[in-house]
């Protein structure tokens, strides 16, 4: 029997809905993606939630709900002074802690749940740090090994300002520590150095040497021999001022840090 185009556009369109209307009878349709990090499939911990899935765009109540961490500990883990903890999104905190000069993010929260709840982290790979009111919390109520001591004790943030007091408590952001808002960036500079800088290394500013990280300015990379036209060439755009931090660099222009971070890392890696 021959069909015509009737007759398909027909059958297209009833097979489409059909599927559509069985799903929602059997309660498998959703129009609304799922935050559901990835599980382990093997060992002690298989069908619990790994914590190195943790996404940027989980809000606090989604690790609080994911992981069954109060939200108490959370808020004052990373300084969260809103009035809905659970509301706040995991991708602001990069911005909000980019002047302690380390990389304190998504990351950071990964490192901290995994640590809380005693599920395997790898902690070999990119440093990652935490805020002493973290530290603070997890070594009053998880289970460390020596060895997850060590690291947190070198990998919490050492501020140079005061910090809060020891007791356990939401903390409110103060103007010295984390400004209101970040001011504008100047990407042009004066002659001197490529892109307008004064090619003068930031002595507050001195990052470990050909690892690219918080501390590290364009002048840096230019310094461990980077060459101006492949920086140029991978941000799309003239060198900025040789000594603004990468960092600030990355959050004026709307850009995730971390990935900009490791594409300028696969750059020094090369030479």
């Amino acid at each position: 029997m021959r069909i015509t185009p009737r007759w398909m556009a027909v059958s297209v369109v009833f097979v489409l809905f059909g599927g559509i209307l069985l799903s929602i009878a059997l309660g498998e349709w959703t129009t609304k993606s799922t935050k559901e990090p990835l599980k382990f499939t093997e060992g002690e911990f298989a069908g619990e939630y790994n914590p190195a899935d943790i996404r940027g765009s989980y809000t606090f109540g989604d690790v609080s709900r994911l992981f069954e961490i109060p939200l108490e500990d959370l808020a004052v883990a990373f300084r969260v002074s809103e009035p809905d903890v659970a509301a706040v999104s995991l991708k602001t905190l990069e911005e909000k802690f980019v002047d302690l000069g380390v990389d304190l993010g998504t990351s950071s929260v990964r490192l901290f749940v995994a640590l809380y709840k005693g599920l395997p982290f790898e902690l070999s790979g990119e440093d990652i740090f935490l805020l002493p009111e973290a530290s603070e919390l997890l070594k009053q109520k998880a289970s460390l090994s020596p060895e997850q001591l060590v690291y947190l004790d070198s990998h919490t943030v050492n501020e140079a300002t005061e910090l809060a007091t020891p007791a356990i408590q939401v903390v409110t952001q103060s103007s010295e520590v984390t400004p209101e808002s970040t001011p504008a960036l100047t990407l042009t500079g004066g002659a001197g150095t490529p892109g307008g800088g004064s090619g003068t290394p930031d002595p507050e500013h001195t990052p470990e040497a050909n690892k690219v990280g918080g501390k590290t300015t364009f002048q840096h990379l230019l310094d461990w021999g980077v060459k101006q036209e492949d920086i140029e060439k991978l941000i799309g755009q003239p060198l900025p001022s040789a000594n603004l931090l990468i960092k600030d660099w990355a959050t004026s222009q709307g850009l995730s840090f971390s990935t900009v971070k490791d594409q300028l890392q696969a750059l020094v890696d090369e030479l």
